[in-house]
């Protein structure tokens, strides 16, 4: 501290019985203004630098996956697709109460009696 503060102190708290909290609260409530300012500047720093990093980064856009290729590869020729016959169908649940029933559209429902039944046997996509 500069000599004429240190006078201009002594001169105005001198003979102060409160001198010593006077002069220690000082010091506590500049100390937290230092403190604050240089928080509030590396806050300052560091949003400039992640600012930056972000605008100076190119865009990275997922590429796309090469398509696989195989040389000696054949296309595959669907199969043939054979529609079961009621009997067909309903010889596929064994041991199982199973009904068969015919829709007004022309549509064929199956209806299992039990509960989970349904569940057990049949996978919906």
């Amino acid at each position: 501290m500069k000599p004429e503060k240190q006078q201009l102190i002594h001169a105005l708290l001198d003979g102060d019985p409160r001198r010593e909290a006077t002069l220690a609260a000082a010091t506590k409530i500049l100390r937290h203004r230092r403190h604050w300012h240089a928080a509030g500047r590396a806050l300052a720093v560091i949003t400039l630098a992640t600012t930056a990093t972000l605008l100076v980064q190119p865009s990275r856009q997922p590429q796309p996956a090469p398509p696989i290729s195989q040389p000696h590869a054949r296309p595959v020729a669907p199969l043939p697709v054979q529609a079961l016959t009621d009997d067909e169908l309903l010889a596929l649940f064994p041991n199982t109460p199973v009904g068969l029933a015919t829709l007004p559209n022309g549509r064929k429902l199956l209806i299992f009696p039990h509960p989970g039944d349904e569940a057990r046997f049949i996978t919906h996509l």
